[in-house]
């Protein structure tokens, strides 16, 4: 179109705006730059300012799932450091309740061997105590024998106390030999 003005103007034409072919591409031009501010304040302008607001909210949602995004590293790391030290705290507990159940089975093995020992104890005073009447046992049967022999062969009859001096007087230079 622009190239049918030139032409019609280097042939010497003059311009006719109302012509059809030439005057319509003026009056479009015309029309478009007077109503181009128009345009601009109303269609282009909210399509702009929408495009910038569109363009704000990408940069403040990057921004904000930057910062969640940091604020969830820290999450996890703060978790991670609570869960290291709930381990700790429970290989911890572990150990002292180790440590307290070998304590109590060292103490209960100490009082199995004390409680053996005083039994051992008491029955070799049991035993000894056993050992004691029966040897008094002994030695009435052997009093009594030695009195019933000794009358036999005395042919004598002694009473009671001078048999029992007698058989005294015998033990006692039996253990003097002993010692």
């Amino acid at each position: 179109m622009i190239s049918a003005v030139i032409s019609r103007l280097v042939e010497g034409g003059g311009f006719n705006p109302f012509e059809f072919a030439t005057g319509a591409t003026f009056w479009t031009w015309v029309i478009f730059l007077l109503s181009l501010p128009l345009m601009w304040k109303v269609v282009f302008g909210p399509i702009t300012h929408g495009l910038a607001a569109r363009d704000q909210q990408v940069v403040d949602a990057a921004a904000s799932a930057e910062k969640a995004r940091s604020e969830a590293e820290e999450a996890a790391a703060a978790a991670r450091a609570e869960l290291d030290k709930a381990r700790a705290d429970g290989r911890q507990r572990i150990q002292d309740a180790i440590n307290s159940a070998e304590k109590q089975a060292q103490e209960a093995q100490r009082e199995a061997k004390a409680e053996i020992e005083r039994e051992r104890h008491k029955a070799s005073d049991e035993i000894e105590a056993a050992k004691q009447r029966a040897l008094l046992e002994i030695r009435k049967e052997v009093v009594e024998l030695t009195i019933s022999s000794a009358s036999r062969v005395l042919q004598k009859d002694l009473d009671d106390d001078d048999h029992r001096r007698m058989v005294q007087g015998l033990l006692g230079e039996i253990e003097d030999r002993r010692n």
